[in-house]
């Protein structure tokens, strides 16, 4: 039975549908983009990249003018500069506050993105939006060098004093980061979660600290690939069904 246009909180509370059935998956992906906490950013011209990309895939062609500026150095922030080019944007710089070396986009997208005649601004990390009555000005930056690795295993970005500069654009897309939609179960429905809003699973079992609660996907693993969250798919099905049958999964 698939139910379409179903909104969990407003058709149906999270805790009825986990008592009204022996096993439930949650596969809710990453679909809200990170906040960028710098000065600015509420200014109309400063598009989150996941709800731009979502609305240029349905026909709609966000206001971005002559000059962009993406920040970010995943595959999104690549996929939301090279959408911003082909929407007739003239000049669009991608702010990278570490090194190509450390930057996790795949380098044949950063290649084919170059290609098209986007520029990478490497070790730039930005301060705040610029801006005149509402409207995108310019981002304030600041140059940086690496200092030692951070809890991420990549060395970390340290600002070097004085080496701020403006660079001019009309509207500013932040692409720093994906996370999932909880805020309709997160603190009621009592499962464990990370400090980056993702759901806590046993590797093996796809279970959540709730035995018959199961996750996977992006909510699960943070952003990953396509095949990775369809994998992940048919390994929490089987889980599932084990589960149900009372037989072992535990490995």
């Amino acid at each position: 039975e698939v139910k379409v246009n179903f909104e969990v909180g407003r058709d149906a509370k999270f805790d009825d549908l986990t008592k009204k059935h022996d096993a439930v998956l949650v596969a809710i992906g990453l679909s809200q983009s990170r906040s960028l906490n710098i000065p600015g950013v509420e200014g109309s011209g400063v598009l989150l990249a996941i709800p731009f990309l979502e609305d240029v895939a349905f026909g709609r062609k966000p206001a971005l003018g002559e000059k962009v500026a993406v920040i970010g150095g995943g595959n999104v922030a690549i996929d939301a500069a090279r959408v911003c080019k082909r929407l007739g944007s003239e000049e669009v710089y991608v702010v990278y506050r570490r090194s190509r070396e450390e930057m996790p986009a795949y380098p044949e997208e950063i290649e084919a993105a170059e290609a098209e005649g986007i520029q990478v601004s490497y070790l730039t990390a930005p301060v705040r939006v610029l801006g005149d009555q509402g409207k995108v000005t310019g981002l304030e930056c600041i140059r940086t060098e690496l200092g030692e690795p951070d809890a991420s295993g990549r060395r970390r970005p340290v600002p070097v004093e004085g080496s701020e500069f403006v660079l001019p654009c009309d509207a500013v897309v932040p692409a720093i980061g994906q996370r999932p939609d909880v805020g309709w179960f997160k603190e009621n429905s009592g499962i464990g979660f990370s400090r980056w809003d993702t759901m806590e699973v046993n590797p093996y079992t796809m279970q959540t600290n709730i035995p018959h609660i199961f996750a996977a996907g992006d909510a699960v693993t943070g952003p990953a690939t396509v095949i990775e969250a369809v994998a992940a798919g048919p390994k929490a099905v089987e889980a599932m069904d084990l589960f149900i049958k009372g037989e072992d999964f535990t490995l």
